[in-house]
């Protein structure tokens, strides 16, 4: 998707790399102002689809990092640059005709993005996107024009300064009916009698070369099959899972993000304004807000459903090896007199999960992170079993087999809340306990050192 999506390059918070918050845009602390007004349940769903269509090219493209739902507008995507793009989504029926620059000012949210622009500060890191479901006219001088005039490389120069003014006159007419606070209030004339105000048009143009505008001629139900065909599939392909019910898959995510988009307990009118960062609760709340409403690539992962099918410990095509190390899990099994058997076994299966990450894992950013969180919780689980098996021991008699039952019991991919970057089953998280053991985090005994030569 690339520059299809829409890239920016973003003015960060001074002195963001010292915060302990994540690497932040500005935006995220300029608190928006709520829309009124009803919307149709056709207008939610297709919004929370194109919301979708950029939460799933998460899962291919490292330049995403996240998306927020209802932020300034309908949604916000967040790139791992720092760079941010407003995206505001406009359903139309097909039978209401093709959008004409008037009534992109006016009715398909232009006017609204150029406020929430204006309103942020024109950074230059800032992007803009109109998504929409309507054909646009197809004049060179009208809306279709508009479009290819748009963005820093615009695929249409000639009459360009005719249409920013031609723009600039539109947005003014629209702010003789609805309120916006930095769009400047001009007599009511005719359009093209309109005088524009000083650098009005100078923040115009700034306007359109910041401007995406995507509009779909196809029957409504098409972004449907677009985001499957062109994003779903793709991304299950790259990640190379198995079993993947797609339907099923791209129902419940575009559930999870109407729900970001309604999750907002607090609605009312917000003043729009930087957040003073001596105000420590108000930026908290302000955080947990957006908490509510942030899509990260985990949150995509954990929308996928599953076919009821068996998972392979070894995917087809791999081949089994020996995890290099090994010796330091080999002692520790020894001195909590887990039998010679099923210690083979252990180290069987240590290397099952060290094939299975070094193959199956995606190669993004977020595997580091999806490891993490499964060795915590794995690790969580095996003290858990550590102490019931030494509860169960008699004084000073050994445990470590009975700890090693306790696990094979109790590490399932059902009882985890964190997930690899793939599907695994009960014998690859085992294979991931012993390669902790084996890493010095936990033992079978009470500790020693596993490290010294002949220890047992």
């Amino acid at each position: 998707m690339g520059s299809g999506v829409g890239g920016a390059v973003v003015d960060t918070v001074a002195g963001a790399a010292e915060s302990p918050k994540e690497y932040e845009h500005p935006i995220f602390r300029l608190q928006p102002k709520e829309d009124d007004g009803s919307r149709t349940a056709g207008l939610f769903r297709y919004q929370a689809e194109a919301a979708a269509r950029f939460c799933l090219a998460m899962l291919t493209q490292e330049s995403i990092d996240y998306v927020v739902c209802e932020w300034h507008e309908d949604f916000v995507i967040a790139f791992s640059d720092g760079a941010v793009e407003l995206v505001s989504v406009k359903h139309r029926q097909h039978d209401q005709g093709a959008w004409t620059i008037p009534q992109l000012c006016k009715d398909g949210g232009l006017a609204h993005l150029f406020d929430r622009w204006l309103g942020c500060g024109r950074a230059s890191n800032m992007r803009l996107r109109l998504f929409t479901s309507a054909a646009l006219n197809p004049a060179r001088d009208n809306a279709r024009g508009l479009a290819k005039m748009c963005g820093p490389d615009p695929e249409l120069t000639v009459g360009r300064d005719a249409m920013v003014r031609a723009v600039a006159r539109q947005l003014l007419k629209v702010r003789w009916k609805q309120p916006y606070d930095n769009i400047p209030e001009t007599p009511v004339v005719k359009v093209d009698d309109i005088v524009l105000p000083e650098g009005f048009v100078d923040q115009v143009d700034g306007f359109l070369v910041v401007l995406a505008i995507d509009h779909d001629q196809s029957p409504d139900h098409s972004i449907t099959d677009t985001n499957i065909q062109q994003f779903l599939l793709p991304a299950i392909a790259r990640l190379e899972l198995d079993q993947v019910d797609t339907e099923a898959t791209y129902r419940d995510l575009v559930n999870r993000i109407e729900k970001a988009n309604r999750d907002e307990s607090d609605r009312g009118q917000l003043a729009a304004h930087i957040v003073d960062p001596s105000r420590v609760l108000h930026d908290r709340q302000m955080q947990a807000r957006i908490a509510r409403r942030r899509l990260h690539r985990d949150t995509v992962l954990e929308e996928f459903v599953y076919q009821r099918t068996a998972v392979p410990t070894y995917a087809r095509g791999q081949v089994p090896i020996d995890a290099p190390g090994g010796a330091r899990l080999g002692r520790k099994l020894a001195r909590g007199q887990v039998p010679s058997d099923e210690a083979a076994h252990a180290e069987r299966l240590r290397s099952a999960w060290y094939v299975a990450w070094s193959q199956q894992r995606s190669g993004l950013a977020g595997d580091a992170a999806a490891l993490e969180n499964l060795k915590l919780e794995v690790a969580d689980t095996v003290f858990e079993c550590r102490g019931s098996a030494e509860e169960e021991a008699a004084p000073g008699a050994a445990y470590g087999r009975r700890m090693n039952q306790l696990l094979a019991q109790q590490l399932t991919p059902e009882a985890m809340s964190a997930r690899p970057p793939f599907k695994v089953n009960k014998l690859h998280l085992r294979g991931l306990a012993y390669q902790l053991a084996d890493d010095c985090l936990f033992y079978f005994s009470e500790p020693f050192d596993a490290s010294a030569e002949g220890a047992s």
